[in-house]
């Protein structure tokens, strides 16, 4: 047997283990059921695509199980798409909105699973809700009238989706699994699609048009006020918190994705600079070196460094870069990895406290 029959080998329940979970069938030879031969077929077409690339590599491909993963993830996601094209792209346009608001947030679990809710919750760690909206769903409980757009759900503007999440979320109480997020969407909008599936994550092919929907109609002056107050507030806790864990933080601010639209929306708004977001995080020169070398910028750290001043240059140099793997930033801080996931967490605590007192009443207005 080859390396790469015996990489294949091993990372073949991986990928079975990724497709139903995804699916939630059982991807049983015997199970005759439409949907699940569909997933069988596509888990052969995965096992496929990654014996080809292990065969073209002599079975050299870096972390075959990370590899192999993703392949699945991203086949399971083109499969959705393909089949399901509106609800997937009601998911992007949600994760989207989640994503780029600082009231709202997007963000993955500790199992891997995206759920989405108030920021706040977020900070608190607040448990998710698994079934906080299968009342929605089922048309036992409604919402407050006029909570829903009289519109398509295609066209919302920002100030729509606002007033219709703030009433789902004013129901939850508590973060909720994305997917059940997008089902009461669907179900509240009328949007109909053939079947109804538990969509997986998807690529980002609708946030380009997504971004054009939300654009059409800007927030009102008394949003953009109350948007800037909110920021304001959690700036001054961020300069608040202990150095190491302000650079805990901000050099990896939780969000969704690899994105680093939670940082940029502080000079977005008018809040903290790019160079004030430097001066936050007070990073040594040497630091910088080690976040070069890390990133394979420079390939070994300068003489006499120790004594070299950093400057705003360098921050600005680091900044397209951001976020940083923790790797790099336990690097850089001259931490454990674990030290840096501790100390954000624990980042994290501190502003959900300090922020509290700043939480308006009736924030989960439902319109």
């Amino acid at each position: 047997m080859t390396a790469a029959d015996r990489a294949l080998a091993d990372v073949m329940p991986l990928i079975k283990a990724v497709l139903r979970r995804k699916s939630g069938l059982s991807l049983a030879p015997d199970d005759a059921r439409p949907d699940n031969v569909d997933a069988l077929d596509l888990y052969h077409d995965v096992v496929a695509r990654v014996w080809e690339r292990l065969r073209d590599a002599a079975g050299d491909v870096g972390d075959v199980r990370a590899y192999a993963a993703t392949i699945a993830h991203n086949a399971w996601s083109d499969y959705l798409r393909e089949r399901y094209p509106r609800r997937a792209s009601l998911k992007n346009r949600l994760r989207y909105f989640l994503g780029k608001q600082p009231r709202y947030a997007a963000w993955e679990t500790a199992d891997g699973d995206w759920v989405g809710g108030l920021r706040a919750w977020q900070l608190e760690a607040r448990a998710v809700r698994a079934d906080a909206l299968v009342d929605v769903r089922n048309g036992t409980r409604r919402l407050a009238p006029g909570s829903v757009p009289a519109r398509d759900c295609e066209h919302y503007a920002a100030q729509d989706w606002d007033r219709l999440l703030g009433a789902l979320f004013a129901v939850t109480a508590g973060p909720v699994p994305i997917d059940d997020l997008v089902a009461a969407v669907a179900t509240l909008t009328g949007l109909k699609e053939d079947r109804v599936e538990s969509l997986a994550d998807d690529g980002d092919d609708d946030m380009a048009s997504a971004a054009e929907t939300l654009a059409d109609e800007g927030p009102t002056p008394e949003a953009i006020a109350e948007t800037k107050s909110s920021l304001a507030a959690l700036w001054a806790a961020i300069l608040a918190l202990k150095h190491d864990y302000r650079c805990a933080y901000l050099l990896n601010v939780p969000g969704a994705g690899r994105t680093r639209g939670d940082l940029d929306v502080f000079p977005q708004y008018g809040v903290a600079s790019v160079d004030d977001i430097g001066r936050a995080l007070d990073l040594a020169a040497r630091q910088y070196a080690i976040a070069w070398r890390e990133l394979g910028l420079e390939e070994a750290l300068p003489p006499a460094i120790e004594a070299s001043p950093a400057d705003a240059a360098d921050f600005a140099r680091l900044w397209p870069h951001l976020p940083l793997e923790d790797l790099t930033i336990a690097a850089v801080m001259e931490l454990a990895r674990q030290q840096v996931i501790n100390r954000r967490m624990l980042a994290l605590k501190a502003l959900a406290r300090t922020l509290a007192a700043h939480e308006p009443r009736g924030s989960a207005r439902t319109g």
